[in-house]
């Protein structure tokens, strides 16, 4: 029983290492910059992979206030006046990826350093 077990953790292992493209992660490179930081508010720019199977990302800024959220096409976006909760340096994004049909493929929560 222990070998099968085995083998089919191997198999599983194999499959992802190997990977199959239809089942590549969007989001798998997040890059993030912050410029303008006053201690207040700071430019934050979020650039990601190129997904072909993406049609719409929705960006979204929750330590913001109010909160934020904006719809691009694109693999980039800039929010301006990004806030961090109080008391903080933090502040709490999010990127969510969609397919044709409008269902998620998938989603990325991003906690950013405004005092980097």
């Amino acid at each position: 029983m222990k070998v099968i077990a085995s083998l089919g953790l191997l198999i599983l292992v194999a499959s992802v290492f190997l990977g199959n493209p239809a089942f590549a992660e969007s989001l798998d490179n997040i890059r993030i910059s912050v410029s303008n930081y006053d201690g207040n508010s700071a430019t934050v720019k979020i650039t990601w992979n190129h997904d072909d199977k993406t049609t719409n990302y929705k960006i979204g800024c929750v330590s913001c206030n109010p909160n934020t959220e904006k719809f691009t096409t694109g693999d980039s976006i800039t929010f301006n006046n990004v806030t961090p909760f109080p008391n903080s340096s933090s502040a709490m994004l999010y990127v969510i990826t969609y397919d044709s049909e409008n269902k998620i493929i998938s989603a990325k929560q991003l906690i950013v350093d405004l005092g980097q």
